[in-house]
């Protein structure tokens, strides 16, 4: 994968502008809408399963229809959630730095506590598509990815803090790419030897990928960025607190709770 920095900078008032001027001509018909209660965060499988947390702490596996697959009870609001490397789901809990790895029904707990060592104070965990770990410590803002099998670090970088004070509240390996999510600035892109490539302003409350696609939530637009040719397209959902992309439907979570689920060509683009 290529990318230019210095074009990659122009992409942020490109976003804005596309945002209030351009969308793709599809009618999204809903599906089904559901009030489903307070949500914190969300969640994509592979399989395009959506995964609802609760403020009571409780995860829900719901298919595209809205049907409830699966379902955890937790007492506390889990860190991350990332089901994405099917059939495992994979949850991380900061405050007890403890890594929880589920069967796709929830089942058959393996439970782990992070090694000390790792890090000082290990704000995000999350798997990656080699079967590693990469762990943000927020003492330093390092980034580690780590042998799981052994606690070996295998690299490590540390995130640019030097403008601001970032709150990263997520964290993605995708496509040899790592994302993340700062509450106060938006989706940061770095390449796995620490190199900053991109930084997208928004002020989205989650993200995800479809394809060679980075998608989030900006008004009430869902904003996909190819991450190979730069280009962007924008589909009109409505607003909302959090949305999920798979090849067949859009999530929309509202911030009444309640949840709409919407029919979702994804091969369709602009002229």
């Amino acid at each position: 994968m290529r990318f230019t920095f210095s074009r990659l900078l122009l992409v942020l008032p490109i976003v804005a502008f596309l945002i209030c001027h351009s969308s793709i001509a599809q009618n999204l018909k809903k599906v089904k809408e559901i009030k489903a209660g307070k949500i914190e965060s969300v969640a994509i499988d592979r399989l395009g399963d959506f995964f609802l947390v609760f403020k009571n702490g409780e995860i829900k596996k719901y298919d595209a229809n809205g049907k409830v697959l699966a379902s955890l009870k937790k007492n506390k609001i889990v860190t991350l959630i990332e089901p994405w490397y099917h059939p495992k789901i994979f949850v991380y809990d900061q405050k007890e730095q403890q890594i929880a790895i589920y069967d796709r029904n929830f089942q058959s707990p393996d439970i782990r506590q992070l090694e000390p060592s790792i890090a000082i104070r290990p704000l995000l965990a999350c798997p990656t598509n080699d079967n590693k770990l990469l762990v943000l410590d927020g003492a330093d803002f390092s980034i580690k990815k780590v042998n799981p099998a052994n606690n070996e670090v295998t690299s490590e970088f540390y995130v640019d803090s030097a403008e601001s004070k970032p709150n990263f509240v997520y964290m993605r390996d995708y496509q040899n790419l790592i994302f993340l999510l700062d509450k106060n600035s938006g989706v940061v892109i770095y390449n796995t030897v620490g190199k900053k490539i991109n930084h997208l302003k928004t002020d989205a409350n989650n993200f995800g990928f479809f394809g060679e696609e980075l998608y989030f939530l900006q008004d009430d637009k869902v904003v996909f960025f190819d991450l190979y040719t730069e280009k962007i397209r924008v589909v009109s959902v409505g607003k909302g607190k959090f949305v999920l992309v798979s090849d067949e439907r859009i999530l929309l979570v509202k911030e009444n709770g309640r949840v709409a689920l919407f029919e979702f060509n994804g091969k369709d683009s602009p002229d």
